[in-house]
C-alpha cells in the first residue's frame, strides 16, 4: 500500500508547498503483480505496500513526520552567517542516502510581497520498485508569508496531478484535478492560510520567541485540506552547513503528533530539516545539488511504515472478527468507532458485517445523497464514467449487485502495480493502472455514477504478519458494507481497520497515526 508513502509526501508538503495524498500516503505498491483473476499467482506480498496515497503525497505535502530528527554533527571551527541569495538547493536524503533534490526561487516584490517557485525531483522506493516523483509549486505570499495565490503540480510514471488558487479574506477558491479537466472548490477561511513549506519562515518572521509556541493554519493543495500546526522555537544551534559552521534559530513542528524541526539561518531562509523515517534535507551548492541520487540500497518506504503484528492470522478472508488492542492514537481525530467497528478503552473489536436482502429498487436515505456527488478526484459525472458503469452494471440490478460487479471489474480491469500520485478516477480509468489508492476512488466513481453511495476508508490491513497501510471503499446498500477491489472483498475482510473515512483532508488526520500507533492481536474468530 503506497499509502503510507503518499502520508509521507503529504506530511512533507505540508511543511513546505510541493505530496497525498499523496497520502497519501499514503502507502502501498502492487508492482510486478500477475493478473488478479489468477489468485495463485498473485504476488500478495505487493499488495500491501498500497495504502494511502495522499498518505505519501500529503507527507510529502506535510514533510512534518517524513523526517527523524538527527543528532546533530559535532562542530568544526569558525561561525560564520550563510547571506541568503535568491536561489537555493537542497539535498533530500534517507539515512545519509541521496533520494531527491529541490530547486528554489525566492524574490521579493514591492509592498513586503514575496513570490517563490520551487521544483523537487525524487527517487522513491516503495514495494521494491524505485520510482521518479516530481513536484512543483509556485506561490505569491503576503509579508506574513500567508499565500495570496499557489500553482501545484505533481507527476509521476502515469499520473499527474494540479492545483491552483487564490485566498480571499473569508474564503479560499482552488481549481484541482486533471491539468485539462479542473474542478473548481470553495473553502470558508476564518484565517489565511500559509501553505505548506513556508510554516518554518513563516514562524521566523512572526518573531517566536524561544520556548514560544504559534499555530499556524496550513493548507494542503494535493487533498485540499485546512489543517493547523503548531510550531516551537527552540535553543538556538550552531551546525556545520556547506563546510562552515553556522549559527541558527532552530523551530519544531507538531502536526497531531508528527514531529519536524528545521534550522533557520539569521535571514529566514531554511538551512536543514529532520523528521521521520530517516529523512533530511541540507542546503548545498549546485555542483552538490546536480550528483546523482542514489537508487541502489534505499530503504523501503512502504515496508518501513508496516506494523509487525504479534500473533500470525491464518486465512484473514474467513475470520468474522477481531479484537485488537491499540496504542498511540489518543486524542487524534480518527474515525475508530462505527458500523462493524467497536472501540472502547484501547480495544478495538471488529466484525464482519453481513450484506442485507437484495432490494429491487434504491433505498438510501436522502441524507447519503452527498456520498453520490462527484468531486475533484472522484469524477463521477465525467461521460468516461458514465458510460463505463453502464457496461458493468444493468438498470434494474440491486444496489447490492451493482456493488460486487462494479468492484469485481475494478478487481480485474486495473493492473496492480505501485503509484505515486493524487490518484483520479479519470486517469485509473485510461491507465487501468494502480495501487490501492486508485484502486479505491475508481470504484467510487463508477458506484457513485450507478447511484450507489460510497465513500473512502484508509487504515490498515493485514498481510503475512504484518499490519500495511491501505485504502478501501464502504458502500450503502441497505446499510454500510466495507468493500475492497484489490482483493475482489465484499464484505472487506475484519482485518481492515479503519482509521479514517472520506476522500479529502480527512487523510491527513493519517499523519499522527504514522510512527506513532501501536497494535496488539487479543484474539480473532473464524467461520
Amino acid at each position: 500500500m503506497d499509502g503510507a508513502v503518499n502520508k509521507i509526501v503529504q506530511y512533507w508538503q505540508l511543511t513546505r508547498p510541493r505530496p497525498v495524498y499523496i497520502l497519501q500516503s499514503y502507502f502501498a505498491g502492487c508492482d510486478g503483480w500477475e493478473s488478479l483473476a489468477r489468485m495463485a499467482k498473485i504476488k500478495w506480498h505487493w499488495i500491501w505496500g498500497i495504502g494511502i496515497t495522499v498518505v505519501f503525497l500529503g507527507l510529502l505535502a506535510y514533510r512534518l513526520e517524513l523526517f527523524r530528527e538527527q543528532p546533530a554533527p559535532a562542530p568544526e571551527t569558525q561561525t560564520v552567517q550563510i547571506t541568503r541569495s535568491p536561489e537555493s538547493w537542497m539535498n533530500i536524503y534517507q539515512n545519509r542516502k541521496k533520494i531527491g533534490v529541490i530547486h528554489r526561487t525566492f524574490t521579493e516584490l514591492e509592498n513586503g510581497r514575496f513570490q517563490t517557485r520551487e521544483s523537487v525531483a525524487m527517487q522513491i522506493n516503495t514495494m521494491g520498485v524505485v520510482q521518479a516523483l516530481n513536484l512543483s509549486t509556485e506561490s505569491e505570499l503576503n509579508p506574513d508569508m500567508t499565500f495570496s495565490s499557489f500553482h501545484f503540480e505533481i507527476n509521476s510514471s502515469l499520473f499527474r496531478f494540479a492545483a491552483r488558487g487564490y485566498a480571499g479574506h473569508d474564503k479560499l477558491v482552488v481549481f484541482a484535478g486533471l491539468p485539462h479537466a479542473q474542478k473548481k472548490t470553495v473553502l470558508p477561511l476564518k484565517d489565511l492560510p500559509h501553505i505548506s513549506g513556508n510554516i518554518y519562515e513563516a514562524a521566523f518572521r512572526g518573531g517566536l520567541e524561544k520556548d514560544q509556541t504559534r499555530g499556524f493554519s496550513i493548507f494542503d493543495p494535493s487533498t485540499l485540506g485546512l489543517r493547523s500546526v503548531k510550531v516551537t522555537r527552540l535553543a538556538d544551534e550552531i551546525i556545520p552547513i556547506m563546510g562552515k559552521r553556522v549559527l541558527t534559530q532552530k523551530f519544531c513542528a507538531d502536526f497531531m503528533g508528527a514531529k519536524n524541526c528545521a534550522w533557520l539561518a539569521k535571514d529566514g531562509e531554511v538551512l536543514k530539516e529532520s523528521g521521520m523515517l530517516g529523512l533530511s534535507m541540507e542546503k548545498v551548492d549546485a555542483q552538490k545539488a546536480r550528483e546523482g541520487i542514489a537508487v541502489e540500497g534505499v530503504a523501503d518506504f512502504t515496508q518501513m511504515a508496516s506494523i509487525a503484528s504479534n500473533r500470525i492470522l491464518p486465512e484473514p478472508s474467513t475470520l468474522t472478527e477481531i479484537v485488537i488492542r491499540t496504542g498511540g492514537v489518543r486524542n487524534l481525530p480518527l474515525m475508530l468507532s462505527g458500523g462493524r467497528q467497536k472501540f472502547s478503552s484501547g480495544i478495538l473489536t471488529i466484525t464482519r458485517e453481513e450484506i442485507p436482502a437484495e432490494a429491487l429498487s434504491d433505498s438510501a436515505p436522502p441524507l447519503f445523497g452527498q456520498y453520490l456527488q462527484p468531486s475533484p478526484l472522484v469524477q463521477s459525472d465525467a461521460p468516461e464514467i458514465q458510460k463505463q458503469a453502464a457496461k458493468i452494471v444493468f438498470p434494474k440490478d440491486s444496489p447490492q449487485a451493482r456493488l460486487k460487479k462494479i468492484v469485481h471489474w475494478v478487481y480485474r480491469s486495473v493492473e496492480k502495480k505501485p503509484v505515486l500520485s493524487v490518484p483520479n478516477a479519470l486517469e485509473v480509468l485510461k491507465n487501468r493502472a494502480g495501487d490501492c489508492n486508485e484502486h479505491a476512488v475508481l470504484t467510487a466513481a463508477l458506484l457513485r455514477a450507478a447511484n450507489v453511495p460510497v465513500q473512502i476508508e484508509t487504515g490498515l490491513v493485514y498481510m503475512n504478519g504484518r499490519f500495511y497501510y491501505h485504502a478501501w471503499n464502504v458502500a450503502y446498500v441497505g446499510r454500510w458494507v466495507t468493500a475492497d477491489a484489490v482483493f475482489d472483498q465484499v464484505p472487506a475482510d475484519v482485518t481492515h481497520i479503519r482509521l479514517v473515512r472520506g476522500e479529502g483532508g480527512e487523510q491527513l488526520d493519517l499523519l499522527g497515526v504514522m510512527g506513532n500507533i501501536s497494535l496488539e492481536v487479543l484474539s480473532f474468530k473464524h467461520d
